[in-house]
């Protein structure tokens, strides 16, 4: 197929894939800004604009007043990602279950007793459904821990709960290891299967699926990745494989006709999906299971590298929090619900610093004709200060801070309520309830909807992803020894 594409069809897609990514950052701009704010409040980074004059600019006779941020978002999105660590890679036991199909041909090639790390472990010597079915699943467990399969769900779920939705792309990595041969140690190459965390800052979704549907047509969706990189450093990966296979597929004379910038850098977009190609006389093109990446210099648009994916899985896998729009692509989370009010719990709490620094400190009106004022340069204030004047001292109070200190409470509760961050599931007892039970109620309560998502997440991502890991790992994977939990040896 791809001896029939043309220069003429490369600068289509070229085109085609730009406009999308134009279009879909132009359409998620208000998201990009939730994003940014989102990132400030977990870092406590303290937004500083009512510091600011009427122009933008730094007003000095607002230095005096706090610079603070609230822990509300940092403390929900620690304790939720830990719950969601718990509650789907639980102590307990297996978080997933593997079932082998038992054919005659199965039965007829594996001799287990061959491959069972001898028997002082009790292992049993002839091969059954259990026994096959605990094969693949120490096989997955095996490469779960190769890959690190938990901390990168972690960063996946975190950016789930921060976003909306956490991006995993799966394919094979290679992985340099030391086998003990009869030879002695030997390095050699060994391929997994690997979940790799993505961000959603640089991924952009497909938001035509919906669309689609509707007019009874159902194709692969397009996902497209951004990043910037230093024009000499993809010239010299661009001298690679041309051999459009996963890590091949580099067209170097379109690299060389790029222009970098004043920095010296080319964003590269990367699309993978269905692509259709249209021609007037021939016919149009129809090239699935594709990833393209398309450098964007300076002056001109290439495509630089087309690669065809084995597997007629996408390897970008979500996972949402939860949908609640049919228009749109990204779903919400709790920390983009409690975006909005902790940010006006922060200025009420704002407010009543500042004005409980007010009253501690009152401003202070005297007559400026009172001689020892004036050569004192008005009041003093300090413990057991003595102004030595008959003259009149006026302290002037500004603003209520209980009103406002019972405002600011209103908020933490309302956070609370949207985000499920009770103090029973931070770990503290609240004053209403003073039982045990009445704890566990209200913790329970809180955490229904991180079990949904955990429920939701481990029968649709996680589901998807094992079958992919099963199906890729087995491509490359010759004389595998893994360690089995319940039998306590390897195999």
């Amino acid at each position: 197929m791809a001896k029939k594409i043309t220069s003429k069809d490369f600068d289509y897609v070229a085109d085609y894939v730009k406009e999308e990514y134009d279009r879909r950052k132009g359409n998620r701009k208000d998201l990009n800004h939730v994003i940014k704010e989102i990132d400030r409040q977990v870092d406590m980074r303290p937004c500083l604009t009512h510091k600011l004059d009427a122009n933008g600019a730094k007003d000095p006779t607002k230095a005096w007043m706090p610079e603070v941020e609230l822990p509300l978002q940092a403390e929900a999105l620690e304790t939720l990602t830990s719950d969601v660590r718990s509650m789907m890679f639980p102590d307990s036991g297996p978080w997933f279950s593997a079932h082998a199909a038992m054919t005659d041909e199965y039965l007829a090639r594996a001799d287990f007793s061959a491959i069972v790390a001898g028997d002082e472990n009790e292992v049993p010597t002839q091969i059954n459904q259990d026994n096959a079915d605990k094969l693949v699943h120490g096989l997955l467990e095996s490469w779960h821990y190769e890959s690190v399969l938990r901390a990168n769900m972690d960063l996946i779920n975190a950016e789930s709960i921060s976003y909306g939705v956490g991006i995993g792309r799966a394919r094979k990595v290679k992985k340099s290891v030391i086998i003990d041969t009869a030879a002695g140690l030997k390095r050699a190459d060994k391929f997994i299967p690997v979940l790799i965390p993505r961000s959603i800052k640089e991924t952009y979704l497909d938001d035509r699926e919906h669309i689609l549907m509707n007019e009874g047509y159902m194709v692969g969706p397009l996902q497209i990745f951004t990043r910037k990189m230093m024009l000499e450093d993809l010239k010299s990966q661009a001298n690679g494989s041309r051999d459009p296979s996963s890590d091949g597929g580099w067209m170097p004379g379109a690299v060389s006709d790029l222009e970098a910038d004043e920095k010296g850098f080319v964003e590269l977009l990367e699309a993978e999906g269905d692509f259709v190609i249209p021609r007037k006389t021939t016919g149009s093109i129809f090239s699935p299971a594709t990833i393209v990446t398309v450098a964007c210099g300076k002056n001109d648009i290439k495509v630089v590298r087309v690669r065809f994916r084995k597997s007629p899985y996408n390897s970008v896998i979500t996972f949402p929090y939860h949908r609640e729009r049919v228009d749109s692509a990204y779903p919400t989370s709790p920390l983009r619900k409690g975006m909005p009010l902790q940010a006006a719990a922060v200025q009420q709490m704002m407010y009543l610093d500042i004005v409980s620094c007010l009253n501690a400190l009152p401003p202070i009106g005297y007559d400026r004709n009172d001689m020892w004022f004036a050569e004192n340069g008005g009041p003093i204030i300090h413990p057991a200060a003595q102004w030595g004047t008959i003259g009149d001292i006026n302290l002037h109070q500004i603003g209520n801070p209980a009103a406002l200190f019972e405002v600011y409470q209103g908020y933490l509760r309302q956070y609370a309520d949207v985000v499920g961050m009770h103090q029973a599931r931070l770990g503290a007892q609240t004053l209403s309830h003073t039982t045990a039970y009445s704890k566990e109620v209200e913790l329970q309560r809180g955490a229904v909807r991180t079990v949904d998502y955990v429920r939701s997440t481990l029968q649709g991502p996680m589901v998807k992803w094992l079958t992919m890991e099963y199906e890729m790992g087995l491509e490359d994977m010759k004389n595998e020894t893994f360690y089995i939990d319940s039998y306590r040896g390897f195999v």
